[in-house]
């Protein structure tokens, strides 16, 4: 495994960490202080959007990332594979799952790690 995959690869332990814990602070540090995400049927993210957003879901969403791909092109990587998750309504407490495909665009750092520069994704299905 060369050396940007190992960067890559320590990306997806950090987010993985992150999202277990729910760690707000930890999962906003995986994007790009510019990151852009386009969620179906909403309007587009921009890293400060994505923060609050991860604020007010805190203690609703789980879920996992299951990547199938990673290819780097110097600084800049792409990865596409898919989301499972559930997420649960605070009024009422229903659950609901759901499975999306997803591609994101990751950026090399300055200090060497990886980050999240964009990330697009639609229903699966």
């Amino acid at each position: 495994m060369d050396e940007a995959m190992r960067g890559i690869e320590a990306l997806h332990r950090r987010d993985e960490a992150a999202s277990k814990a729910y760690d707000v602070k930890a999962l906003a540090e995986l994007w790009t202080p510019d990151a852009v995400a386009l969620p179906p049927d909403r309007p587009v993210k921009r890293a400060a959007d994505l923060r609050r957003d991860l604020e007010k879901m805190a203690t609703v969403a789980r879920g996992i990332e299951v990547l199938e791909e990673t290819l780097v092109f110097g600084d800049t990587a792409v990865e596409w594979g898919h989301i499972e998750g559930s997420e649960r309504d605070r009024a009422t407490g229903e659950v609901t799952t759901s499975r999306f495909h997803l591609m994101r665009i990751l950026r090399r750092m300055e200090d060497g790690t990886w980050r999240v520069h964009r990330s697009i994704f639609a229903p699966s299905g």
